[in-house]
C-alpha cells in the first residue's frame, strides 16, 4: 500500500479519523468560501448593479460548480489527509507537488493574516478607538490567540465554531434580504452597466469594469478545494465532503445574490457609493433605512457579524495552513517538526505554532502595521496557481483511473468532465488577465521565484526522496530529481509565454484607461475636474499651464512601480524575456542531461536494493 493509500502521518501518533456531520463540513467550506457576502459592496460600483448580478447568478454554474465537482470527484477517489497536495503528487510528481505545497502554505499564511486586520477594521468603523495603535495590535494578538487554541482543540470544534457563525451570517444576510425587499422601489438591475463617464475605480471601459467584477466574483466563489486537506480526519470523507460541497454551493450562491437584489431594489439610487470604506453604503445601509433605534441597532448587528464572518474565514485558514505545513514536513519539504500531532487530539501543533507566529509577524508593529495591498494581489494569483495545478492533476487522474475507483461522479460522463476543464480553464485565464495591471504584475513577480523556493526545500530536506527513493531518486548531477532542470525550464517559458500575451493584451487594455496625463485646463471634463479635486496632492502644474492628472494607479499607489503604468508594462516585458532566457539554458541543459538518466537511475535503485 502507498503513502497516499495508507494516510500514514509523521507525529506523536497518526492523524485520528472523527466522525464529523455533512452540516459541519458544509460549516467549515461556508466559511472558507463565503462568510457573508462582504467584498460584493465593491463589484457593485465598478460595473452596475445589473452586470454585478449577472455574473453573481451566471458564476455558480459557470465556475464554482464544475470546479467543485471536479474537487468533489477527486476527493472521493483519494480521500487522503492533505487531500489536493497528494492528487498533485500523484498525478504531476514531486517538482509540482513541491510548487503547490509551498503556494498552498504561502496562499494561507497571507490570507490568514488579511482577515484578521479586516475583522478589527470593521469593528473600527464602530469604535474608532481600536483601529490603530496599540489597541488595535493587542485585539488582533488576542483574535489570532483565540483560534489557535479553537484550532488546537480539534477538527470538531473547529467545524462546531464554523457552523454556530455560519447560522449567524446566513440570518443576517436574510433579514437584509427581508429588510431590501421590504422596501423595494426600484428595478435591481438597473443600470445594468456602468455607464458613467467617471467612476471612483477610475474606470470608463466597459472591458475593464467587466473584467473587475468577475474577478472579484470568481475570488468570491472559490476556495472549494481547501476542504480536501482534512480528508484524513473526517470519517467517510469520499462521501461526506462531496454532498457537503453541492450543499454549500447554493447556499453561498443565494448568500450573495439575494442580500445583494434586495439590496439594489431597495437603495439601488446609491450604487455609485457602495463600498467597504467606513462611512460608504452597503449593506448595512440596507437595514439602517429602517430608522430610529432598530435601524442604529441592526447596524450594529452587522458589524457585529461582519467581524464574525472575517474571523471565521480566518478560523479555517488556520487550519488548511497548519495541514498544509504537515504534509510539508510528512514528504519532506519542511522541518520535520511541522509534522508533530498532539497525543490527545490529533492537530498538528507544531504547525499551528507556526502559522500564529507568522500571522503575527506579518501584522508589523503597532507603530507601523504592514500594508497589505501587495500582499493582497499575491495572495489573488497564488488561488489561481492552485486552482491551475488542481485541474491539470483532475486531467491526468481521470485518464489514469479507472471508473470504479470514483464513487462520486460528476453530471456528462466522458463529455461532461471536458466541458467542466474547459470552462475551468477559460475563467483562470479571464481572472489572469483581466483583473488589472497591478494584480497581474504582482504576481507573476512571486511566481518566478517559486522554483528557486522548490530547489532550496528539496536539497536542504530532501523531499520526496527520502520516504520513496525508489520512486524519487535523486539526481546526482543536480542534487535534484531526475528531470527537475526540463520541468523547471518549462515553467519559466510558460511563464515567458503568460508574460509576453499580457505585455500586449493589457497594454492593448489599460493604456490610455489608466495611465498618467498631462492636460490643459481649457479641455477639462468631468473626470479632471474629480481627480484634481480627489487627489490634489498628486496633480501639478507646468510652465505651459498644463496640469499632471493622476491616473488609475497612481492615484491608488502613488509612488513607485505599481503607479506607473509604463513601469509596469516594461517590467512585465522585461520579467518575460528574463524567464525565456532562464527557461531555455534549463531546458537545454536538462535535455542534455537525460541522455544518462536512465544509466543513473537503474544504478541508484540498484543500489538501494
Amino acid at each position: 500500500m502507498t503513502g497516499i493509500e495508507s494516510g500514514e502521518r509523521y507525529g506523536a501518533k497518526d492523524v485520528l479519523v472523527k466522525s464529523v456531520s455533512v452540516w459541519t463540513v458544509v460549516g467549515i467550506i461556508y466559511c472558507i468560501c463565503c462568510a457573508g457576502a462582504f467584498g460584493i459592496e465593491e463589484m457593485i460600483p465598478e460595473g452596475g448593479p445589473g452586470l454585478t448580478l449577472i455574473v453573481l447568478i451566471a458564476l455558480p454554474f459557470l465556475w464554482a460548480l464544475p470546479y467543485s465537482y471536479l474537487v468533489a470527484e477527486l476527493g472521493s477517489a483519494r480521500p487522503v489527509e492533505g487531500g489536493k497536495l497528494m492528487w498533485v503528487k500523484e498525478a504531476l510528481g514531486e517538482y509540482w507537488f513541491g510548487i503547490m505545497a509551498i503556494v498552498n502554505f504561502a496562499w494561507g499564511l497571507i490570507a490568514n493574516t488579511v482577515y484578521v486586520v479586516l475583522s478589527v477594521e470593521y469593528l473600527g468603523t464602530r469604535i474608532p478607538a481600536i483601529a490603530e495603535g496599540i489597541p488595535s495590535y493587542v485585539l488582533k494578538i488576542g483574535l489570532i490567540l483565540i483560534f489557535f487554541i479553537i484550532n488546537l482543540l480539534g477538527i470538531k470544534e473547529v467545524g462546531w465554531v464554523s457552523t454556530a457563525i455560519t447560522t449567524a451570517v446566513a440570518g443576517l444576510f436574510l433579514l437584509i434580504t427581508v429588510v431590501g425587499f421590504a422596501n423595494a422601489s426600484q428595478n435591481p438591475f438597473e443600470p445594468m452597466v456602468n455607464t458613467t463617464e467617471v467612476s471612483d475605480f477610475g474606470y470608463s471601459s466597459p472591458v475593464l469594469a467587466f473584467g473587475a467584477v468577475l474577478g472579484l466574483g470568481i475570488w468570491m466563489y472559490s476556495g472549494f478545494d481547501e476542504i480536501s486537506l482534512i480528508g484524513g480526519e473526517v470519517k467517510g470523507s469520499q462521501k461526506v465532503i462531496p454532498k457537503a460541497i453541492l450543499i454549500a454551493i447554493p447556499l453561498i450562491a443565494l448568500t450573495y445574490i439575494l442580500p445583494t437584489m434586495a439590496g439594489m431594489a431597495s437603495i439601488g439610487d446609491t450604487w455609485e457609493d457602495w463600498s467597504t470604506a467606513p462611512d460608504s453604503v452597503g449593506y448595512h445601509s440596507v437595514l439602517e433605512q429602517v430608522g430610529g433605534a432598530a435601524g442604529n441597532a441592526m447596524g450594529w448587528i452587522f458589524v457585529v457579524v461582519a467581524i464574525l464572518g472575517q474571523l471565521s474565514i480566518y478560523n479555517v485558514c488556520i487550519m488548511a495552513a497548519s495541514r498544509t505545513s504537515m504534509i510539508l514536513a510528512d514528504e519532506n519539504m519542511g522541518p520535520k517538526a511541522l509534522g508533530k500531532l498532539s497525543k490527545n487530539k490529533g492537530m498538528p501543533w507544531v504547525s499551528l505554532i507556526v502559522v500564529v507566529v507568522v500571522t503575527t509577524a506579518l501584522l508589523g508593529t503597532p507603530d507601523n502595521p504592514t500594508q497589505f495591498t501587495f500582499l493582497v494581489l499575491i495572495d489573488a494569483f497564488f488561488g489561481i496557481m492552485v486552482a491551475t495545478l488542481v485541474t491539470a492533476s483532475y486531467i491526468v487522474l481521470k485518464r489514469r483511473m479507472s471508473p470504479d475507483e470514483i464513487p462520486f461522479k460528476a453530471p456528462g460522463g466522458n463529455v461532461g468532465w471536458k466541458i467542466m476543464v474547459g470552462l475551468i480553464c477559460f475563467f483562470i485565464i479571464c481572472f489572469i488577465y483581466l483583473t488589472g495591471l497591478d494584480y497581474f504584475l504582482g504576481g507573476v513577480i512571486v511566481m518566478m521565484f517559486l522554483p528557486v523556493a522548490y530547489c532550496i526545500c528539496k536539497r536542504v530536506w530532501g523531499g520526496l526522496t527520502v520516504k520513496e527513493p525508489e520512486l524519487y531518486p535523486v539526481d546526482p548531477r543536480t542534487k535534484l530529481g531526475f528531470g527537475d532542470l526540463i520541468k523547471m525550464g518549462g515553467y519559466y517559458c510558460a511563464f515567458a509565454v503568460v508574460n509576453f500575451v499580457g505585455r500586449v493584451f493589457l497594454s492593448w487594455i489599460e493604456y490610455d484607461e489608466n495611465s498618467s496625463y498631462w492636460a490643459a485646463r481649457s479641455d477639462f471634463g468631468g473626470y479632471e475636474e474629480w481627480v484634481v479635486e480627489e487627489f490634489p496632492h498628486l496633480t501639478k502644474t507646468n510652465e505651459a499651464g498644463e496640469v499632471w492628472i493622476p491616473g488609475y494607479y497612481e492615484q491608488t499607489y502613488e509612488t513607485g512601480l505599481f503607479s506607473n503604468v509604463d513601469a509596469m508594462l516594461n517590467a512585465i516585458l522585461y520579467l518575460g524575456i528574463g524567464a525565456a532566457v532562464v527557461g531555455i539554458i534549463l531546458l537545454l541543459a536538462g535535455k542534455a542531461l537525460k541522455k544518462d538518466d536512465a544509466r543513473l537511475k537503474a544504478e541508484i535503485i540498484s543500489r538501494l536494493k
